[in-house]
């Protein structure tokens, strides 16, 4: 093992190391050091990036026992993420994710789909009727009297480009209380759930975190906002709890079978991360497909003649899997180019090896969906827009060993289809209604923190005849 060399890496400066570059533009500077340095990278003195499909298999999957899924985030941060099954290891893991399962099972599930379907048809009934302005992400309870200055009856154009996040925040949020707890949010449940991802997004961008017992600006924040959501959803299980006849859904299959009467941290923190994971990587998922489908026309279209039949949608035959629909493909090459989690990684816990090169324990070893989704050398044309690559079932598997949205192993995302089955019908029901163009000028970018956020998506919304 001693006899084994450490990997190739950026020299960097001598002083911060490749903070700055890193700091400055992730993204690039990942694909640099796999293009210039190989599948295994030293990006600093305790930390890896490996990027091919066979090595990022066997951290993965860690048959072994090797690679500890320890988040390096909550490791210094331990107030930032609830202790949820996601972000557990070991026994504790284990635990939880069997506790979760039965909230999994095809029956809740494909009932959880069809209360999303409904939220699904209430947002694109009301964005037919009154596209949303620019200050209103969608006529709703909350800003209802406002959008319906413009309300006429019949179906109008958005009269400016809208933030298509804004909106997409506000449909995940619909759709992911109708599916996790079978009725809706309070305004003020809402807020705090937003005031919170927001927190987390800002502390994992910063490229220096400090320790979360220091008062600083953003460890404040970030605290309060917290407390507020975890005030909210004691208040939102203790709803649940009085209901009736309640719900059969993802939130009630947990009472019944993990938490019991009594109070649950446990549940709490498998709810808040199930809110904040399927609100901010699916509005983001559905915005970064909007924003591609509205920069090519003929996608658009074919997307619009295969889902002209009003019986499509989440629950009815889109992104169901049954076959390689050009819905499943445009949302696939979407998840390609921008997956939502573009950044993961994995605890060296004890002195191992991988792609020939000595890997210290303790080491952080990153897999990045980001650079092998742009990998040349298993997508052709890597960075272009090309649905039609996931049309051939055979071609699909093939692409599918670098291909890792939801991630890969024992602890990929565990909420994965459903999460499929709502971007894929959301994204066809809008383009069944509604033709997308982009506003000219708009700066669109990534911005890489928990997840892959995108900024400056403003559309024109159009109905369709």
């Amino acid at each position: 093992m001693d006899d084994r060399p450490l990997p190739p890496g950026p020299a960097g400066s001598p002083i911060t190391g490749n903070l700055t570059e890193y700091t400055e533009d992730p993204l690039g500077f990942l694909l640099r050091c796999a293009w210039e340095h190989g599948d295994v990278v030293r990006l600093s003195r305790g930390s890896f990036l490996v990027s091919h499909p066979e090595l990022v298999r066997r951290v993965l999957h860690d048959k072994e026992g090797t690679f500890e899924k320890k988040d390096p985030v909550r490791h210094r941060n331990h107030s930032a993420f609830p202790a949820s099954v996601m972000n557990s290891a070991g026994q504790d893991w284990q635990d939880k994710k069997r506790s979760l399962q039965p909230a999994f099972q095809p029956v809740v599930l494909g009932e959880a789909l069809e209360r999303s379907e409904s939220a699904l048809d209430a947002f694109i009934e009301a964005w037919r009727r009154t596209p949303p302005a620019d200050h209103a992400a969608l006529p709703h309870a909350d800003n209802a009297d406002t959008a319906a200055t413009v309300h006429t009856g019949e179906p109008v154009a958005a009269a400016s480009a809208i933030d298509v996040r804004q909106a997409m925040q506000r449909l995940c949020m619909d759709m992911g209380s109708a599916a996790l707890l079978g009725m809706p949010l309070e305004d003020e449940e809402t807020t705090r759930i937003l005031q919170t991802t927001e927190a987390i997004m800002a502390l994992t961008r910063s490229p220096v975190r400090l320790p979360a017992f220091l008062p600083t600006p953003a460890n404040l924040r970030l605290r309060r906002a917290r407390a507020d959501l975890d005030a909210s959803l004691e208040q939102i299980i203790a709803r649940f709890r009085a209901a009736f006849p309640r719900p059969r859904c993802l939130l009630g299959t947990l009472l019944e079978h993990g938490a019991g009467t009594g109070a649950c941290a446990w549940l709490r923190d498998e709810l808040a991360t199930m809110v904040m994971s399927g609100l901010e990587p699916m509005a983001d998922a559905l915005t970064w497909t909007l924003h591609l489908l509205s920069l090519h026309g003929d996608a658009q279209q074919r997307l619009a003649d295969e889902v002209r039949e009003p019986a499509v949608g989440i629950g009815r035959g889109v992104g169901t899997g049954a076959e390689p629909g050009f819905a499943s493909a445009v949302v696939k090459e979407s998840l390609r180019l921008y997956p939502p989690a573009w950044m993961t990684a994995r605890i060296a816990v004890r002195d191992t090896t991988l792609g020939g090169f000595r890997v210290p324990a303790g080491t952080q070893v990153n897999v990045s969906p980001w650079v092998m989704h742009h990998d040349p050398r298993f997508f052709e044309r890597p960075n272009a827009f090309l649905p039609q690559r996931w049309m051939d079932a055979a071609h699909d598997a093939a692409l599918r060993q670098a291909y890792l949205p939801f991630g890969s192993g024992p602890r990929k995302c565990i909420g994965d289809q459903l999460a499929l089955r709502q971007i894929t019908g959301a994204v066809a029901a809008i383009v069944r209604v509604f033709r997308l163009s982009p506003q000219a000028g708009a700066e669109v970018r990534p911005y890489p923190a928990l997840v892959l956020r995108p900024l400056g998506v403003r559309l024109f919304i159009e109905p369709r005849g």
